[in-house]
């Protein structure tokens, strides 16, 4: 249950941001993997070509989303029943790496440079692979670069991948990429503004007010209702500065926010809920974020000093909640 947004500022800059959601709490941190590094997976092994950073699982060199030096940013997103993953052999035999569904954004993030070269190259070069007689976690992904451009790369085909540009800047999970863009057109009537009031007959009928244009706009989390808020939430949202762009994407993303006890899967103590928020800057290649039990934004850069590091770096995310005690403001 995630949602993703792209968002560009007045400069034309790319940003992105997402929320991650699970039922099961994971342990992150703060994740920079080198370029040149060998880097081992559940069934093989590759060597990166570009540094990457992002939250990874605590300890492992396996991104949940990120960014890499040369701007591209992505993310991995639950994907049930649309997934078709195949025998690691049957992958090897068409020349291509075997991957977890997992480990797809850590391979891409420090493969590729772009989303074109994602697009020319993915299918050629790797598919997601059963480790171990088991699916795993169903997965697929978005990615987006510098120049704005973001696609979505589906494991729904046995031994490789459906590709579809992203036009809208918009993600979340099941069903397909496709469905969400058409079912985009049974809200076209949202408006930003507010309804006005009609003459009906000898019954002047005032308009309900702020937000009226928005009616009927969904506002449960299925992946469905997600897409059309988040599309809707950032087509309406003004057009901002690159100083304003991250605090816009938290803003647009707390929609999404989902409390503990909100969204039972199982059982009373068995609950999805927002585990963290986290936004990516393509030109700066920095990272914001905020954790469930923490809601003061904590960074991470991907700066040139870090990049000729020859094994992978990890960082302490902060889970108290801390506060910021107000100074007494000055009196003239």
């Amino acid at each position: 249950m995630c949602t993703g947004i792209t968002v560009k500022s007045k400069l034309g800059n790319s940003y992105w941001g997402r929320t991650q959601e699970f039922n099961v709490l994971l342990d992150y941190d703060g994740a920079i993997i080198p370029k040149n590094y060998d880097l081992s997976t559940s069934l093989d092994h590759y060597r990166t070509h570009f540094a990457a950073m992002g939250i990874a699982l605590a300890g492992n060199p396996l991104l949940v989303d990120g960014v890499n030096e040369k701007g591209l940013m992505g993310g991995s997103f639950y994907f049930g029943n649309d997934n078709r993953y195949v025998e690691s052999d049957e992958i090897r035999k068409m020349g291509k790496l075997p991957l977890a569904g997992a480990e797809f954004v850590t391979y891409a993030l420090t493969n590729y440079a772009s989303v074109a070269a994602i697009k020319e190259r993915v299918n050629q070069e790797t598919a997601i692979a059963i480790v171990d007689n088991q699916v795993g976690i169903p997965q697929h992904y978005v990615f987006q670069d510098e120049s704005g451009a973001s696609i979505v790369v589906e494991p729904s085909i046995e031994g490789g991948y459906e590709i579809y540009d992203n036009p809208v800047g918009v993600f979340t999970n099941s069903p397909k990429f496709d469905w969400h863009l058409t079912n985009l057109q049974n809200y076209v009537g949202l408006s930003d503004m507010i309804a006005p009031a009609i003459q009906m007959d000898n019954l002047y009928v005032f308009s309900n007010g702020k937000g009226s244009g928005l009616r009927g706009i969904p506002g449960d989390f299925t992946p469905q209702s997600r897409f059309i808020r988040a599309a809707y939430l950032k087509h309406f949202s003004e057009k901002v500065d690159d100083e304003q762009v991250i605090e816009q994407i938290f803003h647009i993303l707390d929609s999404f926010d989902i409390p503990k006890g909100v969204v039972k899967v199982s059982s009373q103590t068995d609950v999805q809920y927002t585990q963290y928020t986290s936004a990516y800057d393509s030109k700066e290649k920095q990272l914001y974020i905020h954790l469930y039990e923490n809601r003061r934004i904590q960074t991470l850069s991907l700066k040139a000093g870090r990049l000729d590091n020859s094994v992978p770096q990890y960082f302490e995310l902060k889970r108290e909640q801390q506060y910021y005690s107000m100074p007494k403001k000055n009196e003239k």
